[in-house]
């Protein structure tokens, strides 16, 4: 169990969606979510066993909860608008969406081509966009006009906004791209009643960082100021906390463990 995703957060009767659900933050949100009573949606992973060991997990959490996994390829349209419709055909409300899906190769400068390019954004920022398009216009279901009606949360990365390295620079771009993102669907989606924010998260100890070349590691945690790299399940806990804030909209939050 986590010991930062507290137990003081209640989402009883209230489903998720979590993109990348399966691993890594995206796992540690739905965990940190399970644990708080909601039930859940995760995006299937490409490898059906890393699905179901997703979902097992999830449902071993905490009992009673709903737990329904769908495939969802983030960064193509057909294949985020048919995962919208299958959760809704499935009957459940989505209350709140954490999209954490999301690549990361470390290429040398010259050597990231177009199409590796290519590959990291359409996954990473327009995969957030799709995401957000199709969260809201399923949560627009939820109520009427004028009432509350769900939040999305983006997890982005500070490497869209402070930190970067030229191996990264694909990486950096589409974060960058998607935290700007988080502004302009907040003010667009805010009449409908529903809330858009990111969460930031600095250097984190996850798969998608465990090909980050050693001198580039070095030199980014001496620009920590406490001195350590996050775990996924403090992500979640900032995660949950976001999610929970009133009058919080339109915001980009670091949580980067202070970095200079």
């Amino acid at each position: 169990m986590s010991k930062h995703a507290s137990a003081h957060f209640d989402f009883s009767g209230t489903t998720t969606v979590v993109t990348g659900g399966a691993s890594g933050i995206g796992l540690c949100c739905a965990e940190a979510v399970a644990r708080a009573g909601g039930n859940l949606v995760v995006s299937a992973s490409r490898k059906p066993e890393k699905t179901k060991a997703a979902i097992d997990r999830l449902k071993s959490v905490r009992a009673g909860i709903e737990v329904s996994a769908f495939p969802c390829e983030v960064g193509e349209e057909a294949s985020v608008a048919a995962f919208f419709d299958a959760i809704q055909k499935a009957g459940h409300r989505v209350d709140y969406v954490i999209h954490s899906a999301g690549v990361s190769p470390n290429t040398d400068f010259f050597d990231q081509t177009q199409k590796e390019w290519d590959t990291v954004q359409n996954t990473n920022a327009t995969g957030a966009f799709l995401v957000t398009k199709y969260a809201a216009q399923s949560m627009k279901q939820n109520a009427p006009k004028g009432e509350f009606r769900g939040k999305i949360l983006l997890v982005t990365s500070t490497n869209g906004i402070n930190s970067n390295d030229p191996v990264s620079a694909h990486y950096d771009s589409s974060k960058a791209a998607a935290n700007m993102l988080v502004k302009n669907a907040a003010e667009f989606l805010a009449p409908d009643g529903i809330v858009v924010n990111a969460l930031a998260p600095g250097w984190i100890n996850t798969d998608l960082n465990a090909t980050l070349p050693p001198d580039v590691r070095e030199k980014e945690s001496a620009k920590i100021w406490m001195r350590r790299w996050a775990e996924p399940d403090e992500m979640a806990a900032v995660a949950l906390h976001i999610l929970t804030m009133p009058y919080f909209m339109g915001q980009v939050l670091m949580a980067d463990g202070g970095y200079r």
